[in-house]
């Protein structure tokens, strides 16, 4: 009952052009109901994100087991590693440009298309020059769906599913280790060699190509689904986009001709197509971002983007190591050793027994791809438990603004603890209450659909990203240069650099006047 009144109510405000009924895009949106295709456009995109997520992040498992066959010493495995972040920063301009003036679903579909071929031929790569190149391709092209998803997503369910969907979105992301991990240790306990064209093929790269799997997978869930209804609506296709409403409705369950929607408008007003990629187009683009109205938005979700990706990223990409470090080096450590100082005590030797591994490795011709029990357990619980944590807190999504102050204060607050406590297991515990910046992600992300007219939305986001991948490619560098060395001073610098985000949350808008 409830239900049909709303609906008559949104039927009501429609106001008539030229004998034709006309509804805003929200209420058009809102009448095409919530069901089995927006749940499965969330699957689709779901996927997309878990695939973009094991391309990228999943590289540094590639790396450990491939160092044998490639003769790789530390500074090729560093660059090696930063390859996913030099293609997203160099590629997130233009991908924001292409999502807002040629749509949102056709970017995905060539770019993860295309980000599968490369990560496929990825796992036959000769010489380490030449992965490194293809999984720069791969990368660059996969990093489309870090903002174009949030975008399609969003426009295609309507506010009161929003903010949720957005949470279960970056969900995925947390869900990512997880299934690599459990790969790496399935397939690296296999023990094969066979030779393909002068190519030795051994378990990392049959790893290397079953991570590039869902690059594809992704790909092809996309082509069931439509182009972004409001997207095609805001570049003058108002009878598409209509036209896709009315499937989204009878998918759902409706019927055809009880869809009274025959034509729609946008409340924020529409924008005229750009037909080429020019200096001058992209300035346009970009450029109204970071003028008045939008300046202070802009700034302010940048910030925070800056924060919580510099904090969160730059420890969680040596995660592995950090596990590694401190699950060895507790067992013979005597019980009143903190948190830092396994790390402060191990790191360097660490480091030169790694060194001289390497040199015994590349001489022995039987290679051993190999990761230890510990990490692969570590970060299988790692990603689990922040895959169902957000998964909770997506339910509280009509508070975005005050769960991103909850989680930045409780993050910092954790921060100046884990090497108080003066022990090395309870330090453990505050290091992943932590690490929870990462729950900020999402919530960031909403407010990026909600803020922006609908044609900078994604270029918004795909700016944002490539400030959130030079804040985690410089910061990783600066951590991993002093947490050895000053881990207390380097945790309580991110303390202070979290609270700051929670300061600058603050000034974002009451959660009472958040828009879809």
């Amino acid at each position: 009952m409830a239900a049909d009144k709303k609906d008559k109510d949104i039927e009501m405000s429609g106001r008539i052009e030229n004998n034709v009924k006309c509804y805003s895009y929200e209420d058009a949106l809102d009448m095409t109901g919530h069901g089995k295709y927006n749940k499965g456009l969330l699957f689709a995109c779901f996927m997309l994100i878990i695939a973009m997520g094991i391309d990228i992040y999943g590289l540094g498992i590639i790396v450990t087991v491939a160092t044998c066959d490639l003769g790789l010493n530390f500074q090729q495995i560093g660059i090696l590693s930063s390859m996913p972040f030099a293609g997203i920063i160099v590629m997130s301009y233009p991908w924001g440009y292409l999502s807002d003036t040629r749509g949102r679903k056709l970017v995905m579909m060539w770019s993860m298309s295309g980000s599968f071929i490369c990560a496929a031929l990825s796992s036959l790569a000769p010489t380490w020059q030449v992965l490194a190149a293809l999984r720069f391709l791969s990368s660059a092209l996969s990093s489309a769906a870090e903002s174009a998803t949030y975008a399609l997503l969003g426009e295609c369910c309507s506010a009161k599913y929003r903010t949720r969907y957005m949470l279960i979105m970056t969900s995925a992301l947390m869900l990512t280790p997880t299934l690599y991990y459990v790969w790496a240790y399935l397939i690296t306990k296999l023990n094969f060699t066979i030779y393909i064209m002068g190519i030795v093929y051994r378990p990392w790269r049959l790893l290397t190509l079953v991570m590039a799997l869902p690059l594809g997978i992704g790909a092809l869930l996309l082509w069931y689904f439509s182009e972004s209804p409001k997207f095609l609506a805001n570049v003058g296709r108002t009878d598409e986009a209509v036209a896709i409403l009315k499937r989204m409705y009878v998918i759902n369950g409706g019927q055809s001709e009880k869809y009274p929607v025959e034509k729609i408008y946008l409340e924020e007003g529409s924008k005229e197509h750009v037909d080429g990629l020019t200096l001058r187009s992209l300035w346009e683009q970009i450029a109204p971002l970071f003028k008045p109205p939008l300046l202070k938005r802009t700034l302010l979700l940048y910030y925070l983007t800056f924060v919580v990706y510099i904090a969160n990223n730059s420890f969680a990409i040596i995660l592995p190591t950090i596990f590694n470090v401190f699950f060895t080096s507790y067992a013979s450590s005597e019980s009143g050793s903190s948190f830092c100082s396994l790390l402060s005590d191990t790191t360097n030797n660490v480091t030169i027994t790694d060194s001289s591994n390497i040199t015994v490795i590349q001489e022995d011709l039987d290679c051993k791809d190999s990761i230890s029990d510990n990490t692969i357990f570590a970060g299988c619980a790692h990603g689990l438990s922040f895959f169902v944590l957000n998964a909770l807190i997506s339910q509280c999504a009509k508070k975005p603004k005050a769960l991103t102050i909850t989680i930045l204060v409780i993050a910092a607050v954790a921060a100046v603890l884990i090497n108080l406590t003066g022990e090395a297991i309870s330090g453990l515990l505050f290091f992943y209450i932590f690490l929870t910046t990462a729950m900020v992600f999402g919530l960031v992300s909403s407010y990026f659909v909600t803020l922006y007219p609908t044609s900078y939305r994604g270029m918004v986001a795909c700016l944002g990203m490539m400030v959130a991948r030079l804040s985690a490619f410089g910061g990783t560098n600066l951590v991993s240069a002093l947490v050895g060395h000053a881990c207390g001073a380097t945790l309580h610098g991110a303390a202070a650099l979290v609270l700051s985000g929670a300061v600058a949350a603050w000034f974002l808008p009451s959660d009472s006047d958040a828009k879809g």
